[in-house]
């Protein structure tokens, strides 16, 4: 049986990439459904994610707490950012998004090479990224010229620890299906033990 313990390979590999490049396309489907669904009904950017945040949260949480090397959390903000650029999700379409996946998924990255990888940290690191996702946004769309900027500033700071909140609970839910669902399964254990 596999412990729960780490090897000492401290990098992503292709097997962990892979890993999370599933999770990131399953993360993808609830914003664009679920994050969505407000858009037409309400004209304030960033609000869809209050509708699918929790569930984010918690898919968030867990990749990386199931991939807990180095590079992992951003891998996954690249490659969700990415294929946000087709869609409305975190603003309108545009490669600018993937600048919001690197700054959130280093934001991630440095935090937990910071704060240690316990469970207590992933749920702090993905409350403050998830946060993070705001400001970081309001300042690629000043920066890249992105129209719809003045309605976004006046929300930045309800929005700021809206998201907070949702992070913190949903990676707190996140830890919870892990210890309920997940850990059971061997190729869990030996995914987030790093073995091949």
């Amino acid at each position: 049986m596999v412990t729960e313990s780490t090897s000492g390979r401290k990098w992503i590999n292709l097997r962990d990439a892979v890993a999370l490049a599933m999770m990131s396309a399953v993360s993808f489907i609830l914003e664009t459904t679920l994050g969505l669904v407000l858009l037409p009904f309400i004209p304030f950017p960033l609000m869809g994610g209050l509708l699918s945040g929790f569930f984010d949260a918690v898919l968030i949480f867990t990749a990386n707490f199931i991939v807990p090397r180095r590079g992992g959390a951003s891998l996954f903000a690249i490659l969700l950012l990415t294929m946000s650029t087709v869609t409305p999700s975190f603003g309108p379409v545009g490669a600018y998004k993937i600048f919001i996946g690197a700054a959130l998924g280093l934001t991630l990255d440095l935090l937990l090479l910071i704060i240690g990888r316990s469970a207590t940290a992933y749920v702090i690191a993905t409350s403050v990224a998830f946060s993070g996702s705001i400001p970081i946004t309001y300042l690629a769309w000043k920066y890249f010229g992105v129209p719809g900027i003045d309605r976004l500033l006046p929300l930045l700071l309800w929005l700021t620890l809206a998201y907070a909140l949702l992070g913190a609970v949903g990676a707190l839910a996140g830890h919870k299906l892990y210890r309920s669902r997940l850990e059971r399964h061997d190729v869990v254990r030996r995914l987030r033990a790093g073995l091949d």
